[in-house]
């Protein structure tokens, strides 16, 4: 389970032996706001997963009530692709969250570690999305969707999604739990799974949800988010302005990538909300309305070639005429004649169409300069932007040069090679303040000169 709020840890207390009730067997995962451990009931024998806030945090009235606000919403939704919270508990220098303990692997993990068929990708999405549905059936967004808060464990012998981490989420209606209210700026989240709304620190509504469901999405067919980059001004200004990559047509286990599917993903990472598809309710029919497209696209690989069936009928209507001519004849039986040659027309040659040619591989190169705001040419003189900057550029083509200039600071020159992603951070040098003027006084005919 991850702990993903910004929050300042402070040093390290010693760790518990016990919560309430529970003792404490290991420690599963550490984030800036806790820890989580797994524990176990000393009177029952039960297993869960202990979600403790960290005791110098406890005096933080606001990160209580969030704590307590995830807890509470994830008992509100109850659905089986969501993590199950069996209580909560506020006691002197704990507070802590009673969880189910799940056994299995972060998608995130999953990603890193084995690629996912076309099959897999639909039974994972479908679930996802069947998740935040519920979610948003009771008007709860979640605000920090990414394949860390999408946990993967087994039921009867297949993978079963549970969404983590409702700490961040918004309740959109009055009813329900109270939640910890935002104000307008606050940017909550991760940011490459961010929407562009959310980037910019504007209103979140469950199209929010919406969007981060398509970079998942995209990040299972394509290995990676729509947007990367490790400064975060630029991948906010990506997010918001940039159009999202091509969906890939072909899956890392070399599935072909229906056209339904490809189109659903595009219109969930649309930069405006009014132009993706408005509710999860939606983003589900048309993942299951995807049956008939694979079905249709598995008719078309192995269909046999159309020439086939003209032949077929053919050769029955030539074999069917020889045997007619024996009955025709108002009765009298006509002699027999010769067999027909059975001509059977040759098949015409299936049409391939060529591959289309592989994508160019790029690489990206992120510029940063200390202090920041340089202006970036190259070789041609042609500006590039100001730093922070993120290029990109055709892997392998030798190399780029860009020259950096800031009023009051030293023009520096680099090069770089395009063998691989690269992120550099130069220091600028300071020009050397100009020396004072030296002046020479005399007295001239009793006045004063500087000469």
């Amino acid at each position: 389970m991850s702990l993903n709020l910004s929050v300042v840890r402070h040093d390290a207390a010693p760790a518990p032996t016990t919560f309430g009730p529970y003792v404490v067997e290991a420690l599963l995962g550490e984030g800036t706001m806790g820890c989580v451990y797994r524990a176990r009931h000393q009177t029952l024998g039960r297993k869960v997963a202990i979600k403790s806030l960290h005791p110098t945090l406890l005096n933080n009235a606001s990160l209580v009530r969030r704590f307590l606000q995830e807890a509470r919403l994830v008992n509100t939704i109850n659905h089986p692709h969501i993590v199950e919270v069996h209580d909560f508990v506020e006691a002197p220098g704990q507070v802590y969250a009673v969880m189910e303990l799940l056994e299995g692997e972060t998608l995130s993990h999953r990603l890193e570690t084995k690629p996912l068929s076309l099959d897999a990708v639909l039974r994972l999405a479908t679930q996802l999305a069947e998740a935040l549905e519920a979610a948003h059936a009771l008007s709860v967004v979640h605000r920090d969707l990414k394949p860390d808060n999408v946990f993967i464990t087994q039921r009867d012998g297949h993978d079963w999604v549970k969404v983590l981490d409702f700490g961040i989420a918004k309740l959109l209606s009055d009813d329900g739990p109270r939640v910890v209210e935002t104000q307008n700026g606050d940017v909550l989240g991760t940011p490459r799974y961010m929407a562009p709304e959310q980037a910019a620190g504007l209103e979140c509504d469950a199209r929010t949800d919406v969007y981060a469901f398509g970079t998942v999405l995209f990040e299972l067919l394509a290995a990676k988010p729509p947007f990367e980059s490790t400064v975060y001004g630029q991948l906010a200004a990506d997010i918001i302005t940039r159009p999202p990559p091509p969906v890939p047509t072909i899956s890392r286990t070399g599935d072909a990538v229906p056209e339904s599917l490809r189109k659903l993903v595009t219109a969930c990472l649309a930069k405006t909300a009014d132009h993706r598809p408005q509710t999860m309710t939606e983003v589900l029919r048309r993942l299951r309305n995807l049956d008939e497209d694979l079905g249709d696209f598995t008719a078309e690989v192995t269909r046999r070639p159309r020439w086939m069936t003209p032949v077929a009928a053919l050769t029955v209507l030539v074999l069917l005429g020889g045997v007619g001519v024996a009955v025709l004849g108002g009765g009298t039986k006509a002699a027999p004649a010769e067999p027909a040659a059975l001509v059977v027309p040759a098949p015409a040659p299936a049409v391939v169409k060529p591959a289309p040619p592989p994508e160019p591989k790029k690489v990206s190169l992120g510029v940063d300069t200390v202090p920041q705001g340089a202006t970036v040419t190259d070789e041609t003189g042609a500006k590039l932007g100001v730093t922070p900057l993120v290029l990109e550029r055709p892997a392998n083509e030798g190399t780029v040069k860009v020259t950096l200039e800031l009023k009051g600071y030293e023009t520096l020159t680099r090069e770089f090679a395009t063998t691989e992603n690269l992120r550099v951070e130069l220091p600028l040098k300071r020009l050397p303040a100009a020396a004072p003027k030296k002046e020479t006084r005399a007295v001239i005919d009793g006045v004063m000169e500087a000469y």
